[in-house]
């Protein structure tokens, strides 16, 4: 089972269906080691690029036996000054709030419920049949 969200402002709208999390540059930061693992992003362009398009904002991707589980992406873009008068004249038209969020969750679908086989790690087999 996947459920995807999204919101999208004006800024955004232009991204492109680019990864929310896999490299799109922030520091990164690793919590755990094989299994289960989150690995962090953390966007800061906004401050460090004044002036110039950039992004303030949290990535994370949590996994567990080698499965995606969790994805959340969190940023606040803004498409640069660009043209002075408009940027004064309105200045919250720059930016973008993006929100994007990924659950998976396989055990929910596949397996006994789903009269089918699935295998654990360690090639461990659960029968869908009865009987």
């Amino acid at each position: 089972m996947v459920v995807l969200t999204a919101f999208v402002g004006a800024a955004a709208a232009q991204a492109g269906t680019d990864a929310p999390v896999a490299g799109d540059g922030g520091y990164r930061f690793d919590v755990g080691n094989d299994s289960p693992r989150i690995t962090f992003w953390v966007h800061l362009d906004l401050f460090t690029n004044l002036g110039a398009p950039g992004d303030f904002g949290f990535s994370a991707v949590g996994t567990a036996m080698d499965t995606r589980v969790i994805v959340i992406d969190i940023q606040l873009q803004f498409d640069g000054v660009g043209n002075l008068g408009d940027f004064l004249s309105n200045p919250f038209s720059r930016f973008a709030v993006v929100a994007e969020w990924e659950l998976n969750l396989p055990f929910l679908s596949t397996g006994p419920a789903a009269d089918d086989d699935f295998t654990y790690r360690d090639n461990e087999t659960i029968n869908g049949s009865s009987g």
